[in-house]
């Protein structure tokens, strides 16, 4: 297996860049459209449990939709500049202090005030469901890992087995399935599940700011969806 190249679409191409550099902003693009479940998903979480009402009737939908939007638009991208490492780490960071941001909107105009931003730092506490959006991230890697795979009757066919113990009465029935021997069905799994790993890690490429930090981040991934 050849050694991952990182894309265009790498985060450091976006760190290393200033806004109206093309390529940095299609990049930043790509790599939100990639992860926007994980962000959607969270946004739900907090909106469902605000017992107070706090966003001013606004559904996730649509707090996503404005908060990758201010992102894209580079209203954000001061901060973003700032900010070393992960692509995962920022936006969790950047989409809790928006969400703030949208609490101290509607307050305000409750009371006639103005309007108060919040500079994007690391000292909010951690929400309960922080776990949970490296979940949904994790998921969300694997889905764009098994898309590379392809569509072939027999990846599809061994797609359940990328991570599962193949026992020998399952071999016996998935060789009788592709019409292969034993032997040829356990070389076809090896190789899928080779490439899976490659399509997982050049992936996670795209989501940090260096090689070095693949391994970790992995790591992190795998403990995330136990």
């Amino acid at each position: 297996m050849k050694q991952i190249t990182f894309p265009t679409t790498h985060w450091s191409v976006v760190l290393a860049a200033k806004w109206d550099d093309t390529k940095a902003r299609a990049a930043l693009r790509e790599l939100c459209e990639a992860y926007r479940e994980p962000i959607l998903r969270y946004v739900e979480r907090v909106v469902q449990g605000d017992s107070s009402h706090r966003y001013g009737g606004r559904n996730a939908e649509d707090l996503t939709h404005d908060f990758l939007a201010r992102l894209l638009e580079g209203k954000m991208f001061e901060q973003l500049q700032h900010r070393k490492g992960r692509f995962r780490v920022y936006l969790l960071v950047a989409v809790r202090h928006f969400l703030a941001n949208v609490r101290q909107q509607e307050s305000a105009a409750k009371r006639g005030g103005g309007i108060v931003h919040l500079p994007i730092c690391d000292d909010i506490p951690q929400a309960e469901d922080d776990a949970m959006f490296d979940h949904d991230w994790t998921t969300a890697t694997i889905d764009h890992a098994v898309a590379e795979l392809g569509d072939s009757p027999e990846t599809q066919t061994l797609l359940p087995w990328l991570t599962r113990e193949l026992t020998t009465e399952y071999r016996v029935r998935l060789a009788a399935e592709l019409g292969k021997s034993e032997d040829p069905v356990k070389v076809a799994l090896h190789r899928l599940r080779k490439k899976f790993r490659h399509c997982v890690r050049k992936q996670i490429a795209r989501t940090v700011e260096s090689e070095s930090e693949i391994d970790a981040e992995l790591e992190h991934l795998i403990r995330a969806i136990k």
